[in-house]
């Protein structure tokens, strides 16, 4: 594999993908996504490797899709190819994979970040994680937490995030349910391996049909129609003046309705 914003590393029957963009906090472009899909897909066929477990470099697990690359994208077909092509299959992916993903959250985890930690099957976080779905902040919207967020979290977890955008702390992810297990910065690959080895004393059958029951609720076309929903909001003069904002660093102006 030829990786540019991600590393992969086999470690006995483990692998590690590391989501590798420090300098703007692990944000997920279009070569990021993609990065994510093929390592999952590498490991997947991969007969040696039993668990993958994600995790950001820096402080950062992932600070969700890079807004700078979708606010300059110019109208609504490259905002689909962006979301459709790119974060939909990997979305997917995770979801799919008939072995166990385990989320090692080592920063903050926000927007498309923060929906990729609740994708995974298990989650363990620093004590210095943070966790976050502020797209409604920017005139956009979080199109996993909407969907999926209350069967995996609960409707008022979830609702409380998404109509806040206010981040919470490991500790409160972890009542929620959101986090697994909350464990100090310095433990945090030690606890997602030994979490990950755990899941080795399971059968491989086993795994691969739990988990095809447990996402049976999954539905690749509802993804795709609030990606749709998505694309209409940040098409609309708030989408845009929200992510114009952004990118320039100031309060948001919105249109009164």
């Amino acid at each position: 594999m030829n990786l540019e914003c991600s590393l992969y590393e086999k470690r006995e029957s483990i692998a590690w993908i590391t989501l590798n963009r420090p300098n703007v906090l692990n944000a997920l472009n279009r070569q990021l996504w993609h990065e994510i899909y093929e390592s999952l897909d590498y490991a997947e066929k991969d007969r040696e490797v039993r668990a993958v477990i994600i995790t950001g470099a820096g402080r950062a697990f992932s600070a969700g899709d890079d807004i700078k690359e979708v606010a300059g994208l110019k109208d609504s077909e490259e905002i689909r190819d962006f979301f459709l092509n790119f974060a939909v299959p990997t979305i997917t992916k995770i979801v799919q994979l008939p072995k166990p993903v385990i989320a090692a959250v080592n920063g903050l985890a926000y927007g498309g970040g923060c929906e990729i930690a609740m994708l995974c099957d298990l989650v363990v976080a620093s004590e210095n994680a943070t966790f976050a779905v502020p797209e409604a902040l920017i005139g956009a919207i979080p199109p996993i937490a909407a969907t999926l967020g209350a069967y995996l979290i609960g409707k008022h977890n979830i609702s409380m995030m998404m109509l806040t955008g206010e981040p919470i702390t490991s500790r409160e992810a972890e009542r929620m349910g959101l986090v697994n297990k909350v464990v100090p910065s310095r433990e945090l690959k030690v606890a997602a391996e030994q979490l990950a080895e755990s899941t080795m004393r399971a059968a491989p059958l086993s795994i691969k049909a739990i988990k095809k029951l447990m996402y049976q609720g999954f539905k690749r076309k509802k993804l795709e129609q609030a990606v749709e929903e998505l694309i209409n909001t940040i098409l609309s003069e708030d989408g845009r003046e929200g992510h114009r904002a952004f990118v320039e660093k100031r309060p948001p102006k919105w249109v009164k309705t």
